[in-house]
């Protein structure tokens, strides 16, 4: 019996003189600067590459406008009329040298009507990259927040690692005594490999979150980002009437929409006056008749298109798009209205619920979690509780102190996406 007894006091040695190898990269992400959400969220809007095709995209339509405003290019004319066939290179023998310069006019308003419909496409472009800034802001946070929980997962689960090391220190010491059992020793062996797990379970998240975030930021996939840092969590005291005003007046998909509604009643005016009112062209045109009495000689031209014979149809039909796109831009309006209030209203009620679990983990489950663990060591050590027991409040603790965190980044992104829903910064201006 005895060579059963030196196995155990074996075994327990062995637990206590390892150190997991899976926590060594934990100790690595404590050096070097921590992530600051500020400083990565300027970075991904000066880099992020969505951002900048966005960016570019306005300019492309901006560039637009003054082309919709504009005339186009004048036609300059020059010709030669009867050259005789058997002197074909005999210019002199002309009977007219003539240049022509000649300018197309649309009907008086119509060029405005072009450049307010270009304008309202600017108006469109600029809409969608405030829209695709707003996602990639709220990408950022929440990405951050996936870090922040896989660093906090290492930390609690590398203290829960150091805090059973102390438990089979005692256990060593209740065992030279004949207080502990075999099963005791492979509970806490168990207890280990689990941890052990868990740890490289939660180093998978970390790289896993770093590698999205810095695709968010235009860097390589495997770029370091420091470890980050614990802060007090976000608050905002805005009600839902009030959310669904900035909502209004900041969405920049519910400003796309508004805007596509403006292009489209511009594109039917422009239509009805294509079909009612004619385009002009103007010419003037300096003649030489080398051959007649009067060689010096000059013209005018004025014509205009006529509209109303067989492109009638072609011009109703115009009109009656003009008329539909209309209804759609408006359709798509409210589409977009009742699905923007509706993500407000959802992640308004996700981060009260959110806030209320926050505060319940403070003020409520880690207190008394961290005393149970107390009361179970200090009952352990005097022989007044099981290892099992002891190995329980251990448990509790860890699932008390990720659940506080899981709600903690829970309500984090639900505000990201709160703000993105409305289309403006709310946190930052209480």
């Amino acid at each position: 019996m005895h060579y059963k007894r030196y196995l155990i006091i074996g075994v327990m040695l062995v637990l206590l003189s390892v150190r997991p190898c899976a926590a060594e990269p934990s100790l690595t992400l404590t050096l070097g600067a921590s992530a600051d959400l500020g400083e990565l969220l300027a970075e991904a809007l000066r880099s992020n590459p969505e951002i900048l095709a966005a960016r570019k995209a306005v300019d492309a339509a901006q560039a637009r406008i003054v082309q919709a405003r504009s005339l186009d290019d004048p036609e300059l004319n020059v010709e030669s009329w009867a050259i005789p066939l058997n002197q074909p290179g005999n210019f002199n023998k002309a009977n007219t040298h003539m240049v022509n310069l000649r300018q197309r006019l649309p009907f008086p308003g119509k060029l405005r009507l072009r450049g307010e419909v270009a304008t309202q496409e600017q108006a469109m472009a600029a809409a969608r990259y405030q829209a695709k800034e707003r996602e990639v802001i709220a990408a950022v946070k929440k990405s951050y927040s996936d870090l922040f929980m896989a660093d906090r997962n290492i930390e609690i689960t590398q203290e829960q690692l150091d805090l059973l090391q102390r438990i089979l220190k005692t256990a060593e010491v209740r065992y030279t005594v004949g207080k502990v059992t075999q099963q005791d020793v492979i509970k806490a062996q168990v207890e280990q490999s689990d941890l052990i797990n868990r740890l490289i379970v939660s180093e998978q998240e970390r790289q896993s979150a770093e590698a999205r975030l810095n695709t968010l930021l235009n860097r390589s996939t495997d770029a370091p980002i420091g470890r980050t840092t614990e802060r007090e969590p976000s608050a905002t005291a805005l009600e839902q009437e009030e959310l669904f005003r900035l909502t209004i007046e900041s969405n920049p998909e519910l400003r796309e929409a508004a805007s596509s509604v403006k292009r489209a009643e511009l594109s039917h005016e422009l239509a009805i006056r294509n079909q009612k009112y004619p385009d002009f062209m103007l010419g003037a045109g300096y003649w030489y008749a080398p051959q007649a009495n009067f060689q010096h000689t000059y013209s005018a031209m004025l014509t205009f298109t006529i509209p109303f014979f067989w492109t009638k149809t072609r011009h109703d039909k115009e009109v009656e798009e003009a008329s539909a796109q209309i209804a759609r831009g408006e359709a798509s309006y409210r589409a977009v209205k009742n699905l923007v209030f509706l993500e407000a209203r959802d992640n308004l009620l996700k981060s009260n619920a959110a806030r209320k679990s926050v505060t319940l983990y403070r003020t409520g489950l880690l207190p008394q979690a961290e005393l149970s663990l107390k009361s179970a060591e200090a009952a352990y050590e005097t022989g007044r509780l099981e290892f099992t027991g002891l190995l329980e409040a251990e448990r509790a603790l860890r699932e008390v102190r990720l659940g506080y965190y899981r709600a903690l980044v829970t309500l984090e992104q639900s505000l990201a996406d709160l703000e993105r829903a409305v289309g403006r910064d709310i946190l930052s201006e209480q």
